[in-house]
């Protein structure tokens, strides 16, 4: 054998050994990146922070305040905009209370329906892995701290892209961005300064607004949690987006029928509603943009099938298209 011979036995030699190293890496990302959230999830719930961040939604820039603190099992926290209309939260272990200034609906604002922050459910994420890659980058700086990046990418067109940067130390949310199926920024949010631990200021958990001027909010947290949904399951019929399965599921049938079904592959989920179309109100049909959430309506026969969710609207149309040939077929 000669030298350019046994250089090119070499070459392949460390080729093949390459290989399993390059597929365990790819095969671990998964595992680390769930370690992130997992710390992300923790440290957001249990570490007392505060700081200014920005909040890009479309041409929409909203910049706010929040204080987060922790004293035994009840969570104090205030989030202000300090930009645009007068609006507030509060949250303390006497329940939560908003002001909402300018002329934006509860159910439409950020602060209110959490668009601010990820949702990203840890029960549900092992599911994910079969339509999205995860993916642990590098180190950068972001409002004076280390982050790690995590990106979580889709496989298909069926569902957005996240990326996010964690703090490296405790795994709180430095920055995060939702992409769409070309890759454009739907929305995003950036800290600009986060203080943690015994730097955060406890009187910034005190409003200057007067006490009347709240109302209260019945929930649990300072954001409108999804609707909780039980019951026995349902098939869902042919042609819904893959990688989706049931989740929850309820139905109604007293004076009018209403149907409510959650679907979700790990990360995203959709609302399918299905109602009587004699009933009042309901979402235009066609395709309805509000944010980063979209709806789409249809009616079929008897049946009005509305599809929502932070999603693509392909993925609503898929869904809705689907239901409604499956309605077709039932009347």
């Amino acid at each position: 054998m000669n030298l350019r011979s046994g250089k090119v036995v070499l070459a392949l030699s460390l080729l093949l050994l390459s290989l399993p190293m390059a597929l365990t890496v790819r095969a671990d990302s998964f595992d680390d990146a769930q370690d992130w959230l997992q710390r992300m999830s923790v440290a957001m719930q249990e570490l007392d922070y505060q700081g200014t961040f920005v909040y890009v939604r479309g041409n929409d820039v909203e910049t706010m305040r929040l204080t987060h603190v922790r004293v035994g099992d009840v969570v104090h926290e205030r989030m202000v905009a300090i930009s645009g209309p007068q609006r507030e939260i509060m949250r303390d272990e006497t329940g939560v209370r908003a002001i909402l200034g300018g002329q934006s609906q509860p159910t439409q604002d950020p602060m209110f329906t959490g668009a601010v922050f990820p949702d990203i459910s840890l029960a549900a994420l092992s599911k994910a892995q079969e339509r999205y890659l995860f993916e642990v980058g590098g180190v950068g700086r972001i409002a004076g701290h280390q982050g790690r990046k995590i990106s979580i990418i889709p496989r298909d067109q069926y569902r957005f892209g996240y990326e996010l940067w964690l703090e490296q130390e405790t795994g709180l949310l430095l920055r995060w961005v939702l992409y769409d199926t070309d890759r454009s920024a739907l929305a995003k949010l950036m800290f600009t300064d986060l203080a943690t631990g015994t730097s955060v200021d406890h009187d910034d958990l005190q409003s200057d607004a007067p006490a009347q001027s709240f109302f209260a909010v019945q929930q649990a947290s300072p954001v409108l949690e999804k609707p909780a949904v039980t019951g026995a399951t349902s098939e869902a019929p042919e042609g819904i987006p893959p990688g989706f399965r049931l989740a929850a599921h309820s139905r109604v049938e007293k004076e009018a029928f209403f149907e409510h079904l959650v679907f979700s592959d790990g990360l995203a989920s959709v609302s399918i509603y299905l109602e009587s179309a004699t009933q009042p109100g309901g979402i235009t049909p066609g395709l309805t943009r509000m944010g980063t959430t979209s709806a789409w309506s249809g009616k079929a026969g008897s049946r009005r099938v509305t599809a929502v969710g932070e999603v693509p609207p392909l993925t609503l149309k898929t869904f809705g298209e689907a239901f409604l040939a499956g309605q077709e077929a039932g009347d």
